[in-house]
Order: C-alpha cells, then sequence, then structure tokens
C-alpha cells in the first residue's frame, strides 16, 4: 500500500483507541476522593498500568507471531490450550512483579498499608493483562481483523483496565479493609 493508504488505515485504528483510552478520565473523576486523601495511588498509577500494557503485550506478541509463523491455527483448542498456559505464566509474573512492587513502594513510602495495595492491584494488573493479551489476537484472528493489532490495543485497554483496577483495589484496602482492622504498620 502507498503511504497515504497506510496512515489512512492506521489512522483510524489509532483514532478509535485514542478515543477508548480518554474514557479511563471518567475513572479517574470517579475516584477524586481516593486519589487526592492517598496520594501514593498516583505516584505508583503508571508503574501499574505500565506493568499492565508490558505484560499484555508480550503474550498479545507471543500470539500474533504464533499465528504468523503457522505454530498456532486460532482454533479453539489451540486458544484454550495456549490460555491456560499463559493463564498460569501471569499467576507467576504477578506474584514476583507484586513482591518487588511492594518492596518498592515500602522502601519510598514507607508503609505497609500502602505497599499492600500497590502490589495488590499490580497482581491483579498482570494477570489480567496476560490473559487479555493472550485472547486478543486469537478474537481478532476470528473476527478476520489483523491480529496485529492487538499490540496496540492491549495497550490501551490495560491502561483502562489498569487505572481501573488501581482504584477499586486500593479504593477497598484504603476504605473497608483498614476500617475492619488497625494500620497494618509503617517504617
Amino acid at each position: 500500500p502507498s503511504a497515504l493508504e497506510e496512515a489512512y488505515t492506521r489512522g483510524r485504528w489509532l483514532l478509535g483507541l485514542l478515543v477508548l483510552q480518554s474514557s479511563s478520565s471518567f475513572v479517574l473523576d470517579n475516584f477524586q476522593d481516593l486519589l487526592k486523601e492517598n496520594i501514593v495511588v498516583t505516584l505508583f498509577l503508571t508503574m501499574l498500568v505500565g506493568a499492565g500494557g508490558n505484560a499484555g503485550n508480550q503474550s498479545a506478541i507471543k500470539v500474533i507471531r504464533g499465528l504468523a509463523t503457522k505454530k498456532m491455527d486460532g482454533s479453539y483448542e489451540n486458544m484454550a490450550n495456549v490460555l491456560t498456559q499463559q493463564l498460569a505464566v501471569g499467576l507467576l509474573l504477578g506474584v514476583s512483579l507484586a513482591g518487588v512492587g511492594y518492596l518498592r513502594v515500602y522502601i519510598t513510602n514507607g508503609d505497609a498499608t500502602n505497599a499492600f495495595a500497590i502490589s495488590l492491584s499490580l497482581f491483579f494488573i498482570v494477570v489480567c493483562s496476560t490473559v487479555l493479551g493472550t485472547s486478543l489476537p486469537f478474537m481478532l484472528f476470528k473476527a478476520g481483523l489483523d491480529p496485529a493489532n492487538a499490540g496496540t490495543t492491549i495497550q490501551v485497554i490495560m491502561d483502562i483496565l489498569g487505572v481501573t483496577i488501581t482504584c477499586i483495589t486500593c479504593n477497598f484496602i484504603f476504605t473497608q479493609l483498614l476500617q475492619a482492622s488497625p494500620p497494618m504498620g509503617t517504617l
């Protein structure tokens, strides 16, 4: 295709992603009180959504490459096998990254509750992104669309979901969990 045709094709997809990505502002608006009262959420939000986009993109690339090289055929059986394996990978990555995330937050912030809230969010985000990153190229393939679009799409989806997961998880921990028990400890 010519440069103009390619720009048009890619531009349509990117415009759709841009509009979709802007929806994260609604989530942030909904959790203004959480963000004002718990600045730690804001400080680590880019780390969290970045980890989600990266983990999801790794899984998407594995499937995109598998479909392109014909090592994966896009059948439901193949998709189920790959998804099961990637779920296990996501759980392992989620636990290990959450552990590192906990240490990162605790060392720089000095609060165990904050570290727990951020690291639990990180766990949920990584597991979710691995599963969605695996599923999305298969879904695009089945719909007759280019599975390569899953790479950029998973980044945007995980930006929105990452913000949502973080806000819901942290809100639960800071409001529900803390009301039921004393603080977990500070430095």
